[in-house]
């Protein structure tokens, strides 16, 4: 997935955002949540029943959290 002949944190997804840029022991559960939740679906492209997958809950779950942090 890596678009030159070496891989960057980038293409891994482990460059820091602005989000991010902070120590993770320094956001409540919420924030990280959040956050794992936006990544998820960056990653797979919006695709709910993947991203639900890839974070270990049931899409009817994944939806719940999205409501409660306005995803």
């Amino acid at each position: 997935m890596s678009t030159s002949d070496h891989i960057q944190s980038a293409d891994l997804g482990l460059e820091s955002d602005k989000a991010t840029a902070g120590r993770i022991e320094d956001l409540s559960l919420e924030e990280v949540e959040n956050l794992l939740i936006k990544k998820a679906l960056a990653r797979h492209s919006g695709n709910i029943s993947h991203a639900a997958d890839a974070l270990g809950l049931s899409r009817s779950a994944l939806y719940r959290r999205m409501q409660k942090y306005g995803v």
